[in-house]
């Protein structure tokens, strides 16, 4: 009995090993088909989403961050530009922070590529987000491609 039990235990430390390394791959075809997959897409797959399966956190994928990169145009002591940034790293969205107060060269950049001084300032790629509402970051992220926040569990009515 002891060794059917030490033999049950050591294919069970099998079976679990890769389901750590394993990642779920999900992606739209161009028939408008969405596939869950263990194994990594075709070239053509078109926008695809990963999860790390040990984790269960969603991963940046097909070059999402160099496609359309995400710059986040900031001022000290802006509590939107706080909430821009908190709301970004929430979803880990790789982006970078410009502080334009005091500079220059920041603020003729941002005047190019925004339109005018304001911040918080968010680009998502090519496109100017002025000023920060969750729900128009949301949606660019979105669009791009960006893996989005999964939603917490909520204790039913009457529990705690």
């Amino acid at each position: 009995m002891r060794d059917i039990l030490a033999i049950l235990l050591v294919l069970l430390a099998f079976a679990i090993t890769p389901a750590h390394a394993a990642k779920l791959y999900k992606w739209v075809d161009k028939d408008g088909n969405v596939s869950y997959q263990d194994s990594p897409p075709p070239p053509n797959a078109g926008r695809v989403e990963a999860r790390d399966l040990a984790t269960g956190s969603p991963e940046v994928k097909d070059g999402v961050a160099e496609k359309y990169p995400v710059v986040l145009y900031s001022i000290p002591r802006c509590q939107s530009c706080d909430l821009a940034r908190a709301y970004l790293q929430k979803r880990k969205v790789p982006f970078v922070e410009k502080n334009v107060q005091g500079n220059a060269a920041l603020q003729e950049e941002m005047k190019q590529k925004i339109g005018e001084l304001t911040a918080p300032a968010i680009l998502v790629g090519n496109k100017a987000i002025k000023n920060y509402v969750e729900s128009w970051l949301e949606s660019e992220l979105d669009q791009a491609g960006y893996p989005k926040i999964e939603p917490t569990a909520t204790p039913e009515a009457g529990t705690q």
